[in-house]
């Protein structure tokens, strides 16, 4: 199963059963922080990713910041893929999405833990932090793999 999936910006009409996604990969994530989250579309971009039957197996949420060490950065701090038989796909497809989505990034950052709650995920002292997750820099000049 490699083909039929779609990525787009969360509708709201699917905002329900994106948390029911978020619940799998961080029980301690509120129902009311995930409201926060979906009422707050200004400061973050909700992406998900539906399979071929329109179930949602992929979630991301980001926004773009500039950070003191980093430069213009796409902080992550909600990516969740939920599939058991085309994981690495659905993994690779969101991935792939957001890496189109970060032009004139430095950086894209991945927390290493999920947020504990809505708070966390706003806080700038948070976001300027450079020791938590994965750190991927953003080649200016994207590979013919890519393209």
């Amino acid at each position: 199963m490699t083909s039929g999936y779609c990525v787009h910006l969360l509708h709201l009409d699917d905002a329900l059963i994106a948390y029911s996604l978020i619940q799998v990969a961080a029980p301690c994530f509120s129902a009311d922080d995930w409201a926060r989250v979906v009422a707050s579309a200004d400061r973050w971009t909700l992406v998900s990713l539906k399979d071929p039957a329109g179930y949602v197996r992929g979630l991301a949420v980001y926004r773009i910041g500039t950070h003191p060490i980093a430069g213009r950065l796409m902080d992550v701090p909600i990516f969740a893929v939920a599939s058991v038989i085309d994981d690495v796909t659905i993994t690779d497809l969101l991935f792939t999405s957001l890496r189109r989505r970060s032009a004139g990034c430095d950086y894209m950052r991945f927390w290493a833990q999920f947020p504990g709650d809505f708070s966390e995920m706003e806080s700038e002292d948070r976001f300027r932090r450079w020791d938590h997750g994965l750190m991927f820099r953003i080649d200016q000049k994207p590979s013919p793999a890519l393209l």
